[in-house]
């Protein structure tokens, strides 16, 4: 039985993503922010018995994720096969990177690279040998494929987590770990249609399920892989 930690599982791709994962079988632990709707999550959790476990952790939080990954390490029955990082946002809505706040700069890079990040670390002696860890990225995270500009904090702050996640992986490719970071699409999420604003080009079905069969396809593979949900590699 397969075994996936999702770190951002509330609502969204995290949430539809432990949802299909569920759905093939897999043993779930999906972890919300403290204070967050968790509504959808126990109904999951009442629907498949014993397969769905949950937790709280705020990624930003440098403490409650330590003391989450140290107390997981001492409870967990088994080990993860794949630890998977979902946890980010979009960031102020003007994008600018003059307009933004020192304080709109913190709260974007702290919440999509280096919160997941180090949280992912913490989780690593979690995970079976040779395990999985999965980062949700984006394709605005590639330096290359960035030829018309715009959406300056998101895109530095994916960025940022692709460079460390490839630190990561230089770090734990001789112990055969696998690392991957995949791009979910555009897909109609709060977060993607920036709360009905705009119009996405997938739905979250289609995309958690091209997410969930890359996860599959690649895990354990001992390669990192920057990939769209349809399996199509993109360029750092």
């Amino acid at each position: 039985m397969k075994r996936i930690i999702i770190v951002g599982a509330e609502r969204g791709l995290g949430l539809g993503l432990a949802d299909t994962l569920l759905q093939r079988g897999w043993h779930v632990m999906a972890t919300a922010r403290p204070g967050s709707d968790t509504s959808a999550l126990h109904a999951l959790q009442a629907h498949y018995v014993g397969r769905l476990a949950l937790g709280e952790v705020d990624v930003t939080d440098a403490a409650q994720a330590h003391a989450f990954a140290t107390g997981l390490g001492r409870e967990l029955d088994a080990p993860f096969d794949v630890v998977f990082m979902n946890a980010g946002i979009f960031g102020a809505l003007h994008q600018s990177a003059t307009a933004a706040t020192d304080e709109e700069w913190h709260v974007v890079f702290h919440t999509n690279a280096i919160g997941p990040f180090r949280l992912a670390k913490w989780l690593v002696p979690c995970l079976k040998p040779a395990g999985t860890v999965a980062f949700m990225s984006s394709h605005r995270a590639s330096i290359a494929g960035n030829v018309e500009g715009g959406l300056e904090l998101y895109r530095a702050s994916k960025a940022a987590a692709n460079m460390l996640s490839r630190g990561l992986y230089a770090e734990l490719k001789d112990g055969g770990y696998t690392v991957l970071n995949i791009h979910p699409g555009w897909a109609a999420t709060a977060m993607g249609t920036l709360d009905g604003t705009v119009a996405a080009e997938i739905d979250v079905t289609t995309s958690v399920n091209g997410v969930a069969d890359q996860l599959e396809r690649e895990m354990g593979s001992g390669l990192q892989r920057y990939l769209d949900y349809q399996g199509m590699p993109l360029t750092w």
